[in-house]
C-alpha cells in the first residue's frame, strides 16, 4: 500500500487558505491513501470559534471541496462536524474516496487534561470506524484515540480502548490523523510506543501529525509510517512536509537521536515565526539587560524573525554595572540588530521626588519594582510606536516564584522562554554558543560572560539572584517535580531527601505568585506542564488538607 502523509502548518480559521493548501499539496500525488491531520480543515485547537455561527457548516462545506478537488484519490480529511442525531459537534476524520464520502470517524477520547479542552466543545463518538481499500481494512484513531494519554503525566486513564476495537475488528493499519502538541521528549515516546504496537499486533501503523505554532502550542510534526519490520517513512520535526510510503519497500535506516537543547530550540523558533505570521506582525522588540535571559530571548527571536526584524533596547540605571551594559550591546552586535538606549535615571528620579513630595515613601520592593516598570512602560511606549511587539524575557523559574514584576519584566505579548528553568536556560545557551551554524549563525551569539555571571536584576547595589532565591540547581529540582509532575511536599521530600520546611517554602512562593501568572503573556510550552492553559490553579487558595497516610 502507498500511504502519502500531509503534515502541514495550518492557520486555525482560515479554512479557505487550509483547504487550498491541501488541495495543492495532493496534486499530483500518486497514492492509494492520503492523509491529513486532525482538524486539518480549520487547524487545531479552534476552541470557541467552534461556537461562531457558520464555522462548522463552512468546514463540513470545506470537505466536500477537499473531495471535489481530488476525484482520483482516497483522502481523509479531518474537521468538526454537527451530528445529525445528537445536534452535537464532534472532532471527525471523513474518508473521501473518488469525491464520495465512504467513512466518518468521530473521536471517543477527549483530552480535558492539561492544555486540552475538549469535552468542553465535542460529543464523543460511540463506536471505532473501519473501511476496506484494495483489500485492506483500515482503522481511524484521531490522536488520543490512539495515544490514549500515556504520552501526559496528568492524563486520565481511559476504559475505552479503540486502538483494542479496531484490532479486534481485524483492521491491518491504523491511521492515526493528530494534532499533538510538542514537549520536549514526546516524539522519541510516540514512535516506540507505535513500534511496538505494530510489532505486537503485526499491523501498518501511520501517524500524520500537525506542524506549527498556534498561540502557546507548538506542533512538530514528525509524522510516520511504521510496521513489524520497523520503520518506513518520516517526515521532519518542526517543518511541513509530504511524503508517500510504499509499505511493500523495506524499512529504512532510521535511528531516534534527540538533543533536548535542540528540540526546545527549534519549537521556541518556530512559536515565535508562527506567532508573528499568523497575528501579522513583522517587528519584535525586547529589553536587553546584558543578562542570560534577554540575550537567549534576543538570540532566538533573530533566529526566528531575521536580525532586521529584531530591535534590542538598553535600558540602564544608577544600578547598571559596567558590563551589563558592555554585555547587552556585545549581543546585539553580534547578532547585528538594532538597538535603542533610553537610560532611566530621569525617570526614576521623577518617581522618587513624586513620592516625596506626597510625604510617602517608597523602599525595597517597592523602589525596586518601579525601576522594573519604568523600563516596561518604555518598551510597551516603543512597540506601540513602531507597531511591534514586545517579548517578554522572564523565564520559568522566575515565574514559578514571583520572581518577576507585573506591569515590568511580565509586560509583553509573547513570553519565549516562560516554560524553561533557569538551568535550561544555561544549558541551551551553551548549546546553542556550541552550534551556531545549526542555530543560522556565523558565529557563537550569547557573550560568555552573559551565561557565566551570576545572576542578576540589579535594581539595588550588588544585588544577585541569590539574595532572595536558592541556587537554582536546588530550585529548580523542586520546581520540576512540584510543577511538571505534581508532585506534593511529602513526595518531594520522598524523592529529593531535602528539608521539609525548605518544601514547603517554595511550594508556598509557588502558590502566592499565582495571581501574577494569571496574568503573563502567551507562554509557549514545551514541558508537561506550561504555565497558563496548562496550569489552571485557583488564585485563593491554600494548602490545607491531610491524607489518612498522614494521620496514622
Amino acid at each position: 500500500m502507498q500511504i502519502c502523509m500531509l503534515q502541514l502548518n495550518p492557520t486555525i480559521g482560515t479554512i479557505t487558505a487550509n483547504v487550498n493548501r491541501i488541495i495543492d499539496s495532493v496534486q499530483g500525488i500518486d497514492a492509494d491513501i492520503i492523509v491529513t491531520t486532525e482538524m486539518s480543515i480549520c487547524g487545531y485547537p479552534p476552541r470557541d470559534l467552534l461556537s461562531c455561527t457558520g464555522f462548522v457548516q463552512a468546514c463540513e462545506e470545506a470537505v466536500l471541496q477537499v473531495g471535489q478537488a481530488c476525484p482520483n484519490a482516497t483522502i481523509i480529511v479531518g474537521h468538526p462536524r454537527v451530528d445529525a442525531g445528537s445536534g452535537r459537534i464532534r472532532n471527525s476524520a471523513t474518508v473521501l474516496q473518488r469525491g464520495e464520502i465512504i467513512a466518518i470517524c468521530d473521536k471517543q477520547l477527549l483530552p480535558s487534561y492539561d492544555v486540552f479542552d475538549e469535552k468542553r466543545y465535542f460529543e464523543s463518538g460511540e463506536a471505532v470506524c473501519a473501511f476496506e481499500l484494495d483489500g485492506e481494512k483500515i482503522g481511524i484513531a484521531i490522536c488520543e484515540d490512539f495515544w490514549r494519554g500515556f504520552d501526559a503525566s496528568a492524563a486520565p486513564t481511559y476504559e475505552c480502548n479503540p486502538v483494542r476495537e479496531l484490532l479486534d475488528a481485524g483492521c491491518t493499519t491504523i491511521i492515526s490523523p493528530s494534532a499533538s502538541p510538542f514537549v520536549v521528549g514526546k516524539y522519541e515516546a510516540h514512535l516506540e510506543y507505535a513500534l511496538d504496537i505494530a510489532s505486537e499486533h503485526n499491523v501498518t501503523i501511520a501517524m500524520c501529525n500537525q506542524v506549527g505554532g498556534n498561540d502557546d502550542l507548538v506542533f512538530d510534526g514528525g509524522s510516520f509510517v511504521v510496521a513489524p519490520s520497523g520503520v518506513f517513512g518520516t517526515l521532519p520535526l518542526f517543518e511541513t512536509g509530504t511524503i508517500v510510503v510504499n509499505t511493500d519497500d523495506k524499512p529504512i535506516d532510521f535511528s531516534i537521536a534527540t538533543c533536548v537543547d535542540e528540540e526546545r530550540f527549534r519549537a521556541l523558533v518556530l512559536g515565535t515565526k508562527d506567532y508573528f505570521q499568523k497575528t501579522g506582525h513583522a517587528k519584535a522588540l525586547l529589553g536587553l539587560s546584558g543578562g542570560i535571559d534577554s540575550a537567549i530571548v534576543a538570540t532566538l527571536a533573530v533566529a526566528a524573525l531575521g536580525k532586521e526584524a529584531v530591535t534590542g533596547v538598553l535600558m540602564p540605571s544608577r544600578y547598571s554595572s559596567l558590563g551589563s551594559v558592555e554585555d547587552a550591546e556585545q549581543l546585539a552586535k553580534n547578532l547585528g540588530i538594532e538597538t535603542v538606549t533610553l537610560p532611566i535615571e530621569h525617570m526614576h528620579s521623577a518617581f522618587e521626588r513624586t513620592i516625596s513630595d506626597s510625604c510617602l515613601e517608597a523602599k525595597g520592593l517597592a523602589e525596586e519594582n518601579a525601576q522594573a516598570r519604568i523600563r516596561g512602560l518604555l518598551l510597551m511606549a516603543l512597540a506601540n510606536q513602531n507597531g511591534a511587539l514586545l517579548l517578554s524575557t522572564g523565564n520559568k523559574s522566575e515565574l514559578a516564584v514571583g520572581y518577576s514584576t507585573l506591569y515590568g519584566d511580565m509586560s509583553g505579548a509573547v513570553s519565549v522562554i516562560g516554560d524553561i528553568y533557569k538551568t535550561d536556560v544555561w544549558s541551551m545557551a551553551t548549546w546553542m554558543n556550541n552550534h551556531f551554524e545549526t542555530c543560522g549563525f556565523e558565529f557563537a551569539p550569547i557573550p560568555k560572560s552573559s551565561i557565566m555571571k551570576p545572576p542578576s536584576a540589579e535594581l539595588r547595589p550588588g544585588q544577585l539572584d541569590q539574595d532572595s532565591l536558592p541556587e537554582y540547581a536546588e530550585l529548580d529540582s523542586i520546581l520540576r517535580l512540584h510543577i511538571d509532575l505534581d508532585m506534593g511536599v511529602d513526595t518531594i521530600e520522598e524523592e529529593l531527601g531535602a528539608e521539609r520546611d525548605f518544601i514547603q517554602k517554595i511550594v508556598h512562593m509557588v502558590d502566592i505568585a499565582q495571581f501574577k501568572r494569571d496574568q503573563t503573556p502567551v507562554i509557549f510550552k514545551t514541558s508537561p506542564r506550561s504555565f497558563g492553559r496548562g496550569r489552571r490553579m485557583p488564585i485563593v487558595m491554600k494548602r490545607s488538607w491531610t491524607t489518612v497516610r498522614e494521620v496514622t
